[in-house]
């Protein structure tokens, strides 16, 4: 397979929504803290272009009824899966043979994981649900990626020679071992962004 490194690189359009993200994050900056504009006409703006935006066309979704299921176990994930296929009105050959991909959270994974393992070797199809695929909600996944770059950049708090973020976000009042907790996906984005208009400020003035 030929790999052309242009599919790695942002389109076009892309890098000019990034250009006008960045100019409205820095007028932001500069009107919030330091100064404003006599006159907004030929300001730059402080909302970047929209992009992708969700349609208002009301989509098709069908509701399946509730299942008082044990879907915190892997037993439970066999049982909330033959109820979406009683549901769906397909025999379990047909079901069984379409893959389905369906969002969870880690727990969930995992414990598919773990009833693929129990069902391991399985000639048929209803039995090794090879056809499941689970894949981690869009929160899940924002979570990991978020708290790695800030992880990366926060430094160490118990070293006074290191520069981290830890440094910003201590002199704003916020313990720096506050900063990251798995329970508060809000707040860690939060003191990310305090961090960043704080750098940005201090670049303005």
């Amino acid at each position: 397979m030929d790999i052309d490194p242009a599919l790695l690189m942002p389109s076009s359009e892309a890098s000019e929504h990034y250009h006008w993200v960045m100019k409205s994050q820095i007028a932001t900056a500069l009107k919030k803290y330091l100064r404003k504009p006599l006159e907004q006409e030929g300001a730059i703006p402080t909302e970047p272009p929209v992009i992708n935006q969700i349609s208002c066309k009301s989509p098709e979704i069908h509701m399946f009824k509730l299942m008082d299921e044990s879907d915190n176990s892997a037993e439970g994930i066999g049982q909330v899966m033959e109820a979406i296929q009683i549901q769906s009105g397909l025999t379990p050959e047909e079901f069984f043979s379409r893959l389905q991909p369906m969002d969870a959270d880690l727990g969930t994974c995992q414990n598919l994981k773990s009833l693929w393992d129990i069902r391991y070797p399985s000639d048929e199809p209803h039995n090794s649900l090879n056809n499941l695929v689970m894949q981690l909600g869009c929160s899940h996944t924002l979570w990991n990626i978020a708290q790695t770059i800030f992880t990366k950049h926060l430094g160490n708090s118990s070293n006074e020679d290191d520069l981290g973020a830890w440094r910003t976000l201590s002199s704003l009042g916020i313990a720096p071992e506050k900063v990251i907790q798995k329970k508060d996906f809000t707040a860690m984005i939060q003191h990310m962004e305090k961090v960043h208009e704080s750098t940005l400020v201090l670049c303005l003035w």
